[in-house]
């Protein structure tokens, strides 16, 4: 059982988008070759640029989503777990219609067929319109359903007026640090050299040569402990907390023709409060809980970044440069209780005190 989240439902020109690119271009990248093809200078990916020209023609909106963590210090799959990036906005007059970060923290859940432009970033074709910041996925690791103690009830009785956290189960793929022992390796080539095959007698000249060939031996790694990234899939509680549209955290508008650059959201982990003591097992895989706070920390569209990786791409023609440089950075309207920034994570906006 799943909770009434609203599903997207785009045009179809969003579902040419998606059909029309090749695997290499979604979350699944080929191995380069001579043509550039599976790197960020991939040729076609002129046709994704082509479809979003005529996406932003027919009065659509296109937002970009950079695929940058929340931090520089943040620089490595070990601090995913602190994280998640998963917003969910709301279109408010058409609550179906949803936007939100497809990449997922958890490499056990990615899309792989989400859409990508030059391997960097996210691709989301929108109607205009105004949209609310009514949720977000976070996750607890190492847990159980078991472990919340939530008696049953019917579907419905867990919710609480100012918002729900429902938790499921999920197996998420943490990455972390171990150190092992390794051998020393050893590499060989075989060479050849030239030698000398026959010596005059009286002066001990050579007065002929030949080649032979032989087995040179070199050092690799040596011998000791390195310190290795592995992972392990451990059970966890996925929370998809979720507020009435009355009570969003924050806003931002889409006019038809704008071409917008995502401003930065993610969730440190964890971002939720519900009651528990109100929690109701509804179904064998799914708890509400009520919703007391929850928060999300923003920081600017990255704007610099994705200026200077446009600029570096090659196979670009000028007409997609010119089109490329009219993206322009999204604006956020807070509506929750705004927090001071904090130098790693942002600024905070909450439900607290609301």
């Amino acid at each position: 059982m799943t909770p009434p989240r609203p599903r997207v439902a785009l045009s179809a020109l969003t579902l040419t988008l998606t059909l029309a690119l090749p695997l290499a271009l979604s979350g699944c990248i080929t191995l380069p070759d001579s043509k550039g093809e599976g790197t960020m200078d991939d040729p076609r990916y002129a046709q994704l640029l082509d479809l979003i020209d005529e996406a932003l023609k027919a009065d659509m909106a296109v937002v970009l989503v950079a695929d940058v963590m929340p931090h520089a210090t943040l620089k490595d799959a070990m601090s995913m777990t602190k994280w998640t990036g998963n917003t969910v906005w709301m279109h408010e007059q058409q609550p179906k219609i949803t936007f939100g970060r497809k990449f997922q923290n958890n490499s056990l859940q990615r899309d792989e067929k989400a859409t990508y432009l030059f391997k960097a970033f996210e691709v989301h074709i929108l109607p205009p319109g105004k949209y609310l910041l009514t949720g977000g996925d976070d996750y607890k690791l190492n847990a159980l359903l078991d472990q919340v103690g939530a008696r049953s009830g019917p579907v419905g009785s867990g919710r609480g007026a100012n918002g729900t956290a429902y938790l499921s189960p999920e197996l998420y793929r943490e990455f972390y640090k171990e150190t092992n022992w390794h051998e020393g390796t050893t590499g060989s080539q075989l060479k050849t050299r030239t030698v000398c095959t026959a010596v005059h007698r009286g002066t001990g000249a050579c007065v002929a040569w030949g080649e032979e060939q032989y087995t040179e031996t070199t050092q690799g790694s040596r011998a000791g402990y390195y310190e290795e990234t592995a992972w392990r899939d451990i059970p966890a509680i996925k929370v998809q907390s979720r507020v009435p549209p009355k009570l969003a955290l924050a806003s931002f508008t889409l006019k038809g023709g704008q071409f917008v650059l995502s401003q930065r959201m993610h969730m440190k982990t964890p971002s939720y409060q519900y009651k528990q003591s109100a929690c109701r097992a509804v179904d064998p895989k799914m708890i509400e809980c009520p919703l007391e706070d929850f928060t999300v920390y923003t920081r600017p569209a990255p704007m610099d970044f994705a200026q200077k990786l446009i600029a570096q791409r090659t196979n670009v023609s000028d007409a997609h440069r010119q089109l490329l440089s009219t993206l322009q950075p999204m604006q956020i309207t807070p509506l929750g209780k705004q927090g001071m920034e904090d130098p790693v994570w942002g600024v905070p906006v909450s439900m607290k005190g609301r």
